[in-house]
């Protein structure tokens, strides 16, 4: 793994196996997550272990969600993950999607931010 897109799929593929010591190992020491402060898992993570928690915030928060990963683009310090994400609300309402881009940043071949943008956060923080 040698661009920022390789090694950000690396660390999607380490997370859905829940496999969090391969996932720290592709984090800078300094890495932060940042959801949306609208959402109930929102604001800002930090750590190595952040995106293990930010995850068990995120998936708690729903009765079921589900990752749908389209395409991993990127460049020299940089990669954007397009996915979807299908939420189903503990209050058994309809379940729905949004669109949601995922900017990560790299530094020494590590992934030091991760910036979570979805399509419409207030419809996510609405319905949880």
């Amino acid at each position: 793994m040698s661009n920022p897109r390789e090694l950000l799929s690396a660390v999607y593929a380490a997370a859905g196996a829940r496999d969090w010591d391969k996932v720290e190992s592709l984090l800078h020491p300094d890495f932060v997550l940042y959801e949306a402060e609208c959402l109930p898992f929102g604001g800002e993570w930090r750590g190595k272990d952040a995106l293990q928690r930010c995850a068990a915030a995120m998936y708690g928060t729903w009765a079921e969600a589900k990752v749908d990963i389209h395409d991993i683009t990127g460049g020299d310090t940089h990669a954007v993950t397009v996915l979807t994400l299908t939420m189903h609300p503990k209050d058994g309402s309809a379940p729905f999607s949004q669109t949601v881009n995922e900017m990560g940043a790299f530094e020494d071949g590590l992934l030091k931010e991760l910036r979570i943008h979805y399509f419409d956060a207030a419809e996510v923080a609405a319905r949880a």
